[in-house]
């Protein structure tokens, strides 16, 4: 096998949205230090036009493989919910015009006071909408066993192993797959049995460490708690054929993120992923 390794540069995020890095500069930068694509988040694109897209498209050096979304489908409002389900349609076009082959989407937010059974229909009746949209555009959607990101208020809904495995059971019946990401999983204290449950439909690994669970705290791949090499080895044996994607969040800048990217392909090499 000859796993595809890409990375979502989180700590490069303020750089992109200050117009001081570009995607065609990400993408050249990336192939420089050995990765074969790169994941990029949705905001990335949400103000460019088809246009502007396409000329990106056409400036990459090594593809865009995945585009990580923020969908908030657990919301109460359903005017909300409808906005947060046509900014996901906009999310999964643009992706296509910029040739990604996934769309990572989440949940939503755990919602104070919102029973399960009705938090899992929404994201269910969501992801539904969704797979019609993404079939038409040509993009796999993608649910990643999520955390939280800075500019939710509440954690993910799935962001507790119970309410994850519930949904996985509703949603499983879709044709989605899993952004397996590895610290999210060690959070959670029991990470083979999430592994186990998503077995067989795992398209690709988001390698993520952490410095803490409690509080939540990220840190640079490979120096962290997370038993990434265990968890590869796991991740491995379930028959995985997908990518390897870093998650480089450490904000450490590009020193973390080649530091990051060299220990991946060292850890892919020793895990026989091939590179």
């Amino acid at each position: 096998m000859n796993a595809k390794i890409s990375c979502l540069p989180v700590s490069l995020y303020s750089e992109f949205f200050a117009g001081e890095r570009t995607i065609p500069q990400w993408s050249k930068q990336a192939q420089q230090i050995g990765l074969d694509c790169v994941d990029i988040n949705a905001l990335f694109l949400r103000e460019k036009s088809e246009d502007e897209i396409a000329q990106i498209r056409q400036q990459l050096t090594v593809p865009v493989l995945m585009v990580s979304a923020y969908s908030d489908f657990t919301v109460p409002s359903d005017t909300a919910r409808a906005e947060a389900l046509e900014t996901a349609a906009a999310d999964i076009h643009r992706a296509s015009a910029i040739g990604a082959k996934y769309i990572r989407l989440t949940a939503g937010q755990a919602y104070p006071g919102e029973q399960d059974s009705v938090a899992c229909r929404r994201v269910y009746d969501c992801f539904g909408k969704c797979v019609d949209i993404a079939r038409r555009e040509g993009v796999e959607i993608l649910l990643e066993n999520h955390s939280k990101p800075g500019a939710w208020q509440y954690v993910d809904y799935n962001f507790n192993m119970e309410r994850f495995l519930a949904l996985w059971d509703t949603l499983k019946e879709l044709p989605i797959h899993i952004n397996f990401d590895t610290a999210n999983a060690y959070a959670l204290t029991d990470w083979k049995r999430l592994l186990n449950a998503v077995s067989g439909r795992i398209a690709t690994v988001h390698i993520n460490d952490l410095a803490s669970v409690e509080p939540l705290a990220f840190s640079l791949v490979g120096s962290g708690i997370v038993p990434l090499e265990e968890m590869l080895d796991a991740v491995h044996a379930t028959g995985f054929k997908g990518h390897l994607c870093i998650e480089e969040a450490a904000f450490l800048g590009w020193e973390g993120i080649e530091k990051a990217a060299a220990f991946t392909i060292d850890l892919a090499k020793k895990y026989g992923f091939g590179k």
